[in-house]
């Protein structure tokens, strides 16, 4: 019996998908035969008292035709059909009953059809709201053009160097898909307004939709790492020459360092254009040569902390910059820009550390390492000289012996970055899945210059297993480097770090002395995944890069500057002995440190204090002393010095 009953239930379900399979003429059979069915059932109620002398008084209930089957039918039918004109046509004749019941089924329809009309309206427009196709009306946003994991960087910055601000994105991606991305990395908590639209951000009618002429700033992101869109996306803004009001900030990411020049090209000079293999090699190499350093480059480019900022002081006019140092008393001053006019259009100019007798121009700004604006000027006279300065000291160069562990698209940049600062037959091994063979050829296809200071030795490997470091003396190395490798197929590119951090922390756990250890990650949510691992420098890449990209985009003379730091030949953040400037077990101030780099050409930033736990301190305190010990160091700005 119940195996009877499913196979009519499905039966029946068969049947009515059938139908709806038939469209218009089976959809319109099946709802005959369910008002027939229906009807038919509802006059069953004769039999249960339908015109008993209870029901003789109740207005819907007619018996003056045959208190039978007619009766019956006309009470069951206008139950099933709600039809109102045709209820009121009772006793009527024949014809003017037809009539009446098609005019009231034909209301029923019209009615249906309006219904219907703007159920699929508000339905279509909720659809086009979900699928972004709906034009926005914004001004004065921030408008992200593609996708990528700096994302989530990217609109964190912005949330915090200008809360409350809207942000617009246009990325060929589902809305689905990116509400779902930003929900799991938090987005919402932050204080940011997102609108989220899915087009081509090279598309010029998909930019007007997303207001691209009422944007205050434009963030261009190489979706899947597809420098191709970007360029396209770059050859549209540059070309525009009908903004409505003043043009918008125009930023660009480029993720591989041979896409630059073209870039370049394309933007005309009106985009701000940031590398990212440029920005992480330039950072990975900066820190395996100053242990420490990614923690600054950390501050500096988070907006909590010291950062670097912009501001014109009138007080400042005519000053030498060695002066200056003492009279901003919350401030470092690290450099001045200006704008110059080029191309038909004005540029900003920038120099880091110039010389300490530089005296500043009405029309020059200071750049400042502070920890906000604006600055605070202390009028003074006297020229400070201290008794602690030490002449000596020197520049920092690449250890004798690196380990690269994974392998990286930037992996060229970071061998001739090496190459410039390092010693003749400085030892470089790179561990890594690809074969020697594949490794050497991927470096000669991109060997502009030899590296004539590098010993290069490939090794094909899995750095999760111990095997791979069979013929590897990891004491024998000074530094080693563990990059995000996003070759691996176990899981996503952090979880294979932490994998071959955790091998390596087995591997080393008899050493007495551990090589300096830089990882770089993709979040910096993981970053206490790894901690106990032996590991001193952690960049978070993408932070790195969305970084510069958000503070540029918000403040477009901060792309000259972030360059001019990050370039090959010009200034660099280095951590140098405190020996080297000041008398140690000496009571001495930061004055002592500023003084003492200025006869070195430098500039001091702030101090790293061993005992401390290397804990590090831009723009310190002016009335705070100190006693440095041998091991503690002085964080300065100075001119890149090549073996």
């Amino acid at each position: 019996m119940l195996k009877t009953l499913k196979e009519f239930r499905a039966r029946i379900r068969y049947l009515i998908d059938r139908a709806f399979a038939r469209e218009f003429t089976g959809q319109l059979l099946l709802l005959f035969v369910l008002v027939v069915t229906v009807t038919l059932f509802g006059m069953t109620a004769i039999f249960f008292g339908l015109f008993s002398a209870e029901n003789t008084n109740i207005s819907g209930i007619h018996h003056d035709i045959d208190k039978g089957f007619f009766d019956s039918l006309w009470w069951s039918l206008n139950q099933v059909l709600p039809l109102r004109g045709f209820e009121r046509m009772y006793h009527a004749t024949g014809v003017v009953l037809a009539y009446a019941f098609f005019l009231s089924l034909m209301g029923l329809v019209v009615f249906s059809v309006l219904i219907s009309l703007i159920n699929n309206t508000m339905l279509g427009r909720i659809e086009a709201l979900r699928r972004g196709e709906t034009p926005v009306l914004e001004r004065d946003h921030v408008l992200v053009l593609g996708w990528n994991n700096k994302v989530f960087s990217v609109l964190r910055q912005l949330a915090r160097l200008e809360p409350g601000i809207k942000a617009v994105i246009l990325a060929p991606r589902e809305i689905n898909y990116m509400q779902e991305e930003l929900r799991v990395a938090g987005i919402q908590r932050e204080r940011i307004t997102i609108i989220l639209r899915s087009g081509i951000p090279s598309n010029r009618s998909e930019l007007e939709r997303v207001a691209m002429d009422h944007a205050s700033s434009i963030i261009i992101l190489s979706t899947d790492a597809d420098d191709s869109e970007s360029i396209k996306s770059m050859v549209l803004l540059a070309a525009k020459d009908d903004w409505p009001g003043k043009a918008p900030a125009l930023t660009s990411e480029i993720a591989h360092e041979q896409n630059y020049e073209l870039a370049k090209i394309a933007s005309r000079d009106r985009l701000q254009i940031v590398s990212s293999a440029k920005v992480i090699s330039k950072v990975i190499v900066q820190t395996i040569r100053n242990p420490g350093l990614s923690t600054i480059y950390n501050e500096l480019f988070s907006p909590e902390g010291n950062s670097i900022y912009v501001q014109q002081v009138p007080e400042c006019t005519d000053v030498a910059i060695e002066d200056i140092a003492y009279r901003i008393t919350d401030a470092i001053p690290v450099g001045i820009t200006w704008e110059k006019q080029q191309d038909g259009g004005v540029r900003h100019a920038v120099a880091l550390n110039p010389e300490p007798d530089y005296e500043i121009a009405p029309d020059e700004q200071l750049v400042f390492v502070a920890r906000g604006l604006p600055v605070n000027y202390r009028a003074s006279e006297t020229a400070y000289v201290s008794q602690l300065a030490r002449e000596g000291g020197g520049h920092t160069s690449v250890p004798r012996r690196v380990l690269l562990i994974g392998w990286t698209e930037m992996i060229h940049d970071i061998l001739l970055e090496l190459d410039a600062h390092a010693l003749s037959g400085t030892g470089i091994t790179v561990l890594s899945r690809m074969t020697r063979e594949e490794a050497c050829r991927r470096i000669e296809q991109r060997e502009e210059a030899a590296l004539p200071n590098l010993e290069l030795e490939f090794i094909e490997g899995d750095a999760t297993s111990a095997a791979a470091y069979a013929g590897i003396e990891l004491d024998s190395y000074q530094s080693i480097v563990v990059f995000a490798d996003d070759r691996g197929d176990q899981g996503d590119v952090d979880t294979l770090t932490l994998r071959t951090l955790l091998r390596l922390s087995d591997l080393r756990k008899y050493d007495k002395v551990y090589a300096h250890t830089v990882v770089e990650l993709v979040d910096e949510a993981n970053r206490e995944l790894i901690a106990g691992l032996g590991v001193d420098d952690v960049i978070i890449s993408p932070g790195m890069v969305s970084a510069q990209l958000a503070q540029i985009a918000r403040q477009s003379t901060l792309g000259p500057i972030y360059r001019e730091l990050l370039s090959a030949g010009g200034v660099e953040i280095s951590l140098r002995p405190a020996r080297d400037y000041v008398a140690l077990d000496s009571d001495c101030r930061y004055d002592d440190l500023t003084y003492a780099a200025q006869q070195k050409l430098e500039i001091a930033l702030g101090l790293r204090l061993f005992r401390n736990g290397g804990e590090l301190l831009l723009n310190p305190p002016r009335d705070k002393i100190w006693r440095f010990g041998e091991q503690d160091q002085v964080i300065v700005l100075a001119q890149q010095l090549y073996q």
